[in-house]
């Protein structure tokens, strides 16, 4: 597996379409026609790319940010539910335990959001 496709593979996977578009299919061009003019190191022409990649996940992210914390904060309302609740139980426990135990709960609170907004698995195109 090359570079490029290795870059095109994980676009695919993690990026939409509009970012990839947009954001990593001009940085991919900028590094073939930089690695034939042979301006720049094959490193920084890679590099750039990577950054290109970076930049796409910050856009993805920053433009999700507000619905994926929303059902984070409702899953986690909902995971905590119990142990507010129950807080009776954990009156044997230190302060230190019951925070560590809350953590995980939160921690595992999120699993729901991730699988929510989890990238659809695209099918491989047999002549690419």
């Amino acid at each position: 597996m090359t570079f490029e496709s290795g870059v095109i593979a994980f676009s695919e996977r993690f990026l939409s379409q509009r970012t990839f578009e947009l954001i990593v299919e001009p940085a991919l061009a900028d590094l073939q026609f930089d690695e034939e003019a042979g301006r720049r190191s094959r490193w920084a022409n890679r590099l750039a790319v990577l950054r290109a990649v970076a930049g796409g996940i910050r856009d993805g992210v920053w433009s999700e940010s507000g619905s994926v914390l929303k059902l984070s904060i409702v899953s986690a309302a909902y995971f905590m539910y119990p142990l507010a609740f129950g807080l009776d139980y954990f009156k044997a426990w230190s302060w230190t335990e019951f925070l560590i135990g809350m953590a995980v709960v939160l921690a595992l609170s999120l699993v729901p959001v991730m699988v929510c907004y989890w990238p659809q698995r695209h099918t491989v195109r047999h002549g690419d």
